[in-house]
Formats: C-alpha cells, structure tokens, sequence
C-alpha cells in the first residue's frame, strides 16, 4: 500500500454536482431500497427490508445521521453506506454501490464521509469487515489505510438431531435466569465482532441461558437467541472443551429442528474445532480490518 494519502473522493463527488445526504432524511423503506439495489449482485446476498433494517439500526447503534446516501445531480441513488457508534470506536456496515453507477469512486467518496462523520464523533478507532473474495472493497480499505486484525467464520448446522452421547446425557443442564443474562456476558472470556458485542446482544434480546456444572467443578454457560426458524448469537464460556460440546449437544437435542447460523468465530479460536466436531459448517469467510486514528 502507498504512504500517499488517498485523494479527496468525496469533495470530487460533491463537486461535480452529486450529493452525500445523511441516511436519517430517508426514510427505512427507501434506505432498504437503496441498499438492495447495491448489493442485487454482492458474492453473499443479505436482502433487507424496512422492518429487518430498523432493527438492524437499532441493534447495532447505526448513527443515521452519520450515515450517508450518495446521489446524483438529478436525484438517482448511486449507494449507501452506514456508521455504528460506540463510545471511542466506530464501525462501517451496510456499505455498497449499485452496480450501474460503479467506477467514479463513489465508494470511496462514502467511505471517506464515513470515516469523516466518525472523526467528527472523537472516535479512535473505525473498523469493518469485508467478506474474503471481495476484492474491490479489499483494496479500497487497503488504499483507506485499514489494518487486517483476523479473519472470521460464519458458520451454519444444518437441522439435526446430535449423535447420542450417553456421557452427555448423564448431566442436566441448568436454565439461566433471564436477569443472570446480562451479568454472564459481562463477564464473558472472548474478543467478539461488532454484532456479537454484549451491547449488540442486549439491544437484540429475547436471549436464552443454559448451564452446565461437572462434579468435578467444571463449569460452562451458553448464551443464544431462538427465533422461530433459527438458532443464532451463540456465546460460549466454559472451563473445558468437553463442557462446550455438552452445551451445544444439549442445544441441538432440544432444537433438533432449527438451523443454526453463527457469525464471525475467529478463525484461530478453539472453539471453531469444537463447532466441527458438533457438526457446523463454513459458509464464507470475512476479513475485519481497523483505521486507528491518534
């Protein structure tokens, strides 16, 4: 990467007429719109609508007025992109350019509003994740000055009932009451992703508890959302591996039928050993990246 700092995109965007407008003059059906139209050709398609991006916005502490919508001079969206606060740190999400109005760096003039919007905020920190194979993003945050911090999995588990182990079935997992819930992930042992922050999990709620004590002071807890059709947001702290397979054998054993989806486990964590061996799958792979600021 050049030590040259990239150029200014985003005043050659505004210069030449266009507009970079703040995503809280849109309304959610609109943004949602404009994010489908971005994203109708992505390597993994991530469709929304106006009630899944609301809480989406919600969820993760998307700053609308410090996201932005990027538009024509005569008023047709080019893409979008959104800006996730929190405290001294910030995080880009929900970027994209709709396909017909790529190649004038207007990915680069919202990156930069972005990265300008958040500055603004004092924050010291922007990261992001990219997914692997998304080679023109890659090199536009390269260019930005981002960092590659790890690489992270979204895994699934297809529905299914676990292979009986009768060692397992030996111990009684315990339900955690929903006020301990937010005491646990306090405490929690990992370095997670953006969207699998205690905040994120809080804002998300209706989130489930399961515990499990061995006789010989091994213990372990496993936090989860259960949604009609699927298992998801799973936090594992536990003294042994074998206590995090008997989590999630107990799990999958009283789901049989829901599919599982888990984001962005670190690739180099031990835990993505025991998820293969309870049956998960890779589906893609994402690079997350940060932009220190001094």
């Amino acid at each position: 990467m050049s030590d040259k700092p990239p150029s200014d995109a985003r005043a050659e965007f505004i210069s030449t007429g266009n507009h970079l407008i703040p995503a809280s003059q849109f309304s959610y059906t609109e943004l949602a719109d404009i994010y489908n139209q971005a994203r109708v050709d992505y390597i993994v398609p991530m469709p929304m609508n106006a009630k899944r991006l609301q809480e989406y916005v919600e969820y993760y502490d998307i700053s609308l007025a410090g996201s932005v919508v990027a538009m024509t001079d005569d008023q047709l969206p080019c893409g979008v992109g959104m800006l996730g606060l929190r405290g001294n740190r910030a995080w880009i999400t929900r970027l994209g350019v709709i396909p017909e109005r790529r190649k004038h760096r207007v990915g680069q003039a919202i990156m930069q509003s972005l990265i300008h919007a958040a500055q603004h905020q004092g924050v010291k920190r922007v990261q992001l994740e990219v997914i692997v194979g998304n080679d023109p993003a890659r090199r536009l945050f390269d260019k930005l000055g981002f960092i590659v911090t790890r690489e992270l999995l979204v895994i699934r588990r297809p529905p299914s009932t676990p292979q009986t182990n009768l060692a397992f079935d030996t111990l009684t997992p315990l339900v955690i009451d929903d006020a301990e819930i937010p005491n646990l992930l306090m405490n929690r042992a990992d370095h997670p992703s953006w969207i699998e922050e205690t905040p994120s999990l809080l804002n998300i709620g209706k989130l489930r508890g399961i515990k499990i004590i061995g006789d010989n002071g091994e213990w372990g807890w496993l936090v989860f959302q259960r949604t009609p059709f699927q298992l998801t947001h799973f936090i594992l702290n536990y003294s042994h591996d074998w206590v995090a397979r008997a989590l999630l054998y107990h799990v999958h054993k009283e789901y049989p039928m829901q599919d599982t989806k888990i984001e962005n486990v670190d690739v180099g964590d031990s835990l993505w050993q025991i998820y293969q061996q309870m049956g998960y799958l890779e589906v893609f792979r994402r690079t997350e990246m940060f932009l220190h600021f001094g």
